[in-house]
């Protein structure tokens, strides 16, 4: 496989784009002559088996399901283990019934059908056939096929479980002629390092062509920043890519390249991709590269940076109509040779819109999308199976509106990026398959997370393995400035941590080391099942601590208002703990309704707050008190809580000065009782420039000393799905009066997502 890169860059008064061409189709090379420059995979694939000669060949179903074996007929009553030895024992018209359960990918079907007796890959409970990782991935792609007149239905291929070995750079993947991949759930393909591929991709390397991608959802696919991976990604010509839901994609949501022409691209909805549609070609392997006589008709294409995009070699009679776009940063079309027309530039009016998935992306009955598509281009049913069109025209978009509110497909809620695990010199495992007895090395876990801090020294990772951990646990050993330990569960959010069967201690995870990180952890108190409730979720009590990319939650809703102060996340000083860091976690549902004295971020020492999502707090978003001071509090979105930001010192533990030279930049504080405040002993040094206030029911900003807020934005911040009771999406819309208002000062470098954060500076969490 080669890489396929398409670059799209601005610079003072240009708007063309800037382009990088080389490939992106293929898989592993058939032979010595075939030389791509980026081998998807080296080995021969070790689950393929043996063709089996004595197989009946006139079967015309077989079936595959978690409890079979390779070595049966293949019948439902003697089904096979795998796909790949189904695909053995195929012939044309064959339908391989694949049941629900759990698949390891990795794996190539080479079988083809013919023209009048197809053969079909068909997961008998839509998205119930799985497709994952296996322990060791030796490939680059989940499912491999080269067959032609071959259909692959229904499956679930899922990337976010990556264990060891290579990680997936492609999903779903056909390189053969005339197949089709549709109904399928392909997502979290891509996300280690920026690699170079797409969830789906129909592919002309190997002469494919005629290839279409229909009704399938497709999201969180490639590395934040990622210039090569695609959602769908198309080199065949004359193929089809409609009807597909298509969102939070690190470049195109559909890219066409290499030699594609007269493809057909409509009925899609895209959003939360740096650009949507690329019409393109180049870097031909079976034509002259020139894309010509292609179509995009009929889409939906929303928050994007660049919408419809003409790059590489195109022809004058590609045609771009009644396609809705909105809300793009930069251009929503940017075409060499064609012209745009009846675009329709208007909010689409989703039921329900959430950027990062989850979300209802259906139409409102105001919409402005209904009936207006054109009929030629239409589908004959809509993702959910609809007839369309319902009214008077087709809808723009995947879903036909029927006069109510069908059942959406469902778009489970994508996990965030992770963090890179740490390198360092020493590594310990934890799993909830291991023991304390265990050495602690990859092939031989821990139990617990304490277990393994017990055995850490400075330079240590911890990588915890997904799973359900009992909360209540103290963890004491130091890193150096040097050597830090760092605490990293393996898939963000997939470390949970939950209060045991009875709780003996109040804190989750009470942490007294220096130089410690804990990155990627879920804590999640709503489960109490006996004992005493937790008042903290993460707390420290060393120094140079940091708590990184947790979810913490539901802690201390059922705690008594007494006086006893409780925290989501704690960085103490009571210990003689200085300095400690609290970056980019997602904090919501803490404490009673009401109750003054608990908090979502508390810190009582000399640090950071930033870059943090804060909701649904009884008392403060984010605190400062006790001995806090020189403190940066910047590009937090802080919301529906008692009070946004409170800046003080007081009920002092081993200093007597005020709380000073603390700066607080670049929030959203939102939807509180009140906004940003100063409380207690503070100082004359104190900051409070660019922040986004408002709808705070008290009072917006109550400073002492006679500072002044400067650069305040005082509006709506416009957030993509905003709600008191369910879950929000606090991303900004493109109107936002956030967005390039911030200041660098303070800035991080990333956003919460990992998205850089540049001059001009969007105020909150999300750039």
């Amino acid at each position: 496989m080669k890489s396929s890169v398409n670059y799209l860059s601005q610079t003072a008064g240009a708007t063309a784009c800037m382009i990088l061409l080389s490939a992106c189709g293929g898989g592993q090379s058939d032979s010595a002559s075939e030389a791509p420059a980026v081998m998807l995979a080296t080995t021969q694939l070790s689950d393929q088996p043996a063709a089996d000669a004595s197989y009946n060949a006139a079967a015309t179903a077989l079936y595959v399901a978690t409890t079979g074996a390779d070595s049966n007929p293949g019948t439902s009553a003697k089904p096979f283990k795998t796909i790949a030895r189904a695909a053995q024992a195929a012939t044309p018209g064959t339908v391989v019934h694949v049941a629900p359960g759990t698949y390891e990918g990795g794996f190539r079907t080479s079988t083809s059908g013919t023209p009048t007796a197809r053969i079909r890959y068909v997961s008998d409970t839509k998205w119930a056939a799985k497709i994952v990782p296996p322990a060791t991935s030796a490939n680059a792609v989940a499912w491999d096929n080269r067959g032609s007149y071959v259909d692959i239905d229904g499956f679930d291929v899922d990337g976010s479980g990556h264990k060891a070995g290579t990680r997936w750079a492609v999903g779903l993947y056909t390189a053969g002629s005339f197949g089709t991949v549709t109904n399928s759930h392909v997502h979290h393909i891509g996300q280690g390092a920026c690699a170079s591929g797409g969830g789906i991709g129909a592919d002309s390397y190997y002469k494919g062509t005629g290839n279409d991608v229909l009704a399938n959802v497709v999201h969180d696919i490639g590395a934040a920043g990622c210039k090569t991976m695609s959602g769908v990604f198309v080199n065949s010509a004359d193929s089809d890519v409609k009807n597909n839901l298509i969102y939070a994609v690190s470049q195109a949501a559909v890219l066409l390249w290499h030699d594609a022409a007269r493809a057909a691209v409509s009925h899609n909805t895209i959003f939360a991709a740096h650009t949507g549609i690329v019409v393109g070609g180049g870097d031909p392997y079976v034509s002259n590269g020139v894309n010509d006589y292609s179509r995009v008709a009929n889409n939906i294409v929303v928050d994007t940076q660049y919408g419809v995009v003409e790059q590489g070699n195109v022809g004058s009679n590609n045609t771009y109509t009644n396609n809705l776009m909105h809300q793009q940063s930069a251009y929503p079309y940017m075409l060499l040779k064609g012209v745009a027309v009846a675009t329709i530039a208007a909010a689409p009016q989703f039921v329900n819109y959430v950027r990062t998935g989850g979300g209802d992306y259906q139409l409102q009955a105001t919409s402005p999308a209904i009936d207006k598509g054109l009929a030629g281009d239409a589908t004959a049913t809509d993702l959910n199976g609809k007839a369309r069109p319902a009214g008077a025209g087709p809808d723009l978009g995947a879903y036909e509106f029927n006069g109510a509110t069908p059942s959406p497909t469902p778009t489970p809620a994508p996990q965030p990026v992770p963090d890179a695990a740490p390198a360092t010199a020493n590594n310990l495992y934890v799993a909830t398959t291991g023991s304390d007895s265990n050495s602690g090395a990859q092939g031989s876990p821990l139990r617990t997370i304490a277990r393994a801090s017990a055995l850490a020294k400075p330079n240590t990772t911890v990588h915890v393995a997904p799973g359900t951990y009992a909360g209540g646990f103290k963890t004491t050993t130091s890193g150096t400035a040097s050597g830090r330990i760092y605490y990293y569960s393996t898939v963000k959010w997939g470390a949970k941590i939950v209060p045991p069967a009875s709780s003996s201690n109040n804190i989750a995870w009470d942490n007294r080391g220096n130089y410690v990180d804990i990155i990627g952890f879920e804590v999640d108190g709503s489960k109490l099942q006996g004992g005493t409730v937790w008042r903290s979720g993460l707390y420290t009590g060393g120094s140079y601590d940091v708590i990184r990319g947790n979810r913490v939650h539901h802690i201390a809703n059922t705690l008594a208002c007494n006086g006893s102060g409780a925290s989501a996340i704690g960085v103490d000083s009571y210990y003689k703990g200085i300095k400690g860091d609290v970056i980019n976690n997602f904090v919501h549902d803490i404490g009673p309704a009401g109750c003054k004295y608990i908090q979502g971020i508390y810190v009582s020492t000399s640090g950071s707050v930033v870059g943090n999502v804060v909701y649904r707090v009884s008392e403060a978003a984010i605190h400062l008190w006790h001995d806090a001071t020189n403190v940066i509090i910047a590009n937090n979105t802080v919301a529906a809580s008692g009070t946004g930001i409170v800046v003080g010192a007081g009920d002092f533990y081993n200093r007597t000065a005020p709380n000073d030279y603390t700066h607080v930049v670049n929030n959203i504080v939102y939807d509180n009782r009140y906004g940003i405040t100063e409380q207690g002993s503070t100082g004359t040094h104190n900051t409070y420039r660019n922040n986004l206030v408002y709808q705070n029911s008290i009072y917006n900003i109550s400073l002492k000393n006679g500072l002044q807020a400067t650069g305040t934005v005082s509006a709506d911040p416009q957030f993509v799905g905003y709600t008191r009771s369910g879950t929000p999406d606090l991303h900004l819309r493109a109107s936002s009066p956030a967005k390039g208002k911030g200041t660098t000062d303070y800035a991080p470098k990333t956003d919460i997502e990992g998205k850089p954060v540049t001059a001009p500076v969007t105020i909150g969490a999300y750039q």
